[in-house]
């Protein structure tokens, strides 16, 4: 069986992919604006990712 954690990183995998394509472009087009706004939803999702693993913590395993 696969744990939670695992799977939650293999939805977040192509995220991750996307973020970093984009950012690569925007480097090369020159677009300051627009990589610190990447940045920001890159911080932005990995601050949901640290919740969903707090959260998954204090739960009551039966």
């Amino acid at each position: 069986m696969v744990s939670k954690n695992v799977t939650l990183l293999s939805f977040l995998l192509p995220i991750a992919m996307v973020i970093g394509t984009s950012i690569a472009i925007e480097f090369y087009q020159g677009s300051k604006f627009i990589v610190l706004a990447i940045f920001g939803l890159g911080g932005i999702l990995l601050c949901g990712y640290v919740i969903v693993l707090k959260s998954e913590k204090h739960r009551v395993v039966r």
